[in-house]
């Protein structure tokens, strides 16, 4: 039987996996970005909590998406070269509030930055699964170099 470690990829945090690595995130309004690279046999997932950042953010992480972005291809030891080989999942970006004002809509900010910004490096988004109003788990398996992603149903009262 094969001994899986699982990597809880928690708000702001990137993290990157190989061989009989699991890498998991649960997901409100925050984004996750999934890369699968077949080739290399890595795989990646941020968990963005914003869209951007105010000032250009240099040291590693996923607290904002065009931070994590150039950080997930930067672990991963991915060239431009190399992109069109990546696999991109997108996932979360819920409104997780009832009728909030437009100040408080997270979840559409994130979803539109990440599109963005990986447009603007040059990957392919193959599996997009954005917006709605429940949250989602996703887990990247990269002993297969899989995903899944679940919905969260809100609880009732």
């Amino acid at each position: 039987m094969i001994a899986y470690h699982h990597l809880e990829v928690g708000m702001g945090e990137v993290k990157v996996g190989a061989h009989h690595d699991l890498l998991q995130a649960v997901l409100g309004s925050c984004v996750g970005i999934g890369f699968i690279w077949k080739k290399a046999g890595r795989c990646g997932l941020a968990h963005c909590l914003l869209p951007e950042a105010p000032t250009p953010v240099a040291n590693l992480g996923a607290r904002y998406v065009n931070q994590a972005v150039p950080s997930l291809l930067k672990l991963m030891r991915a060239k431009e070269e190399d992109y069109p080989d990546i696999e991109v999942i997108l996932t979360g970006g819920a409104q997780m509030l009832k009728n909030p004002s437009p100040l408080f809509q997270v979840g559409q900010l994130n979803c539109a930055a990440a599109k963005k910004y990986l447009t603007q490096t040059g990957l392919q988004v193959a599996y997009c699964d954005l917006g709605g109003k429940c949250g989602r788990k996703i887990l990247i398996d990269c002993a297969d170099q899989s995903y899944s992603i679940t919905e969260i149903l809100p609880q009732r009262n």
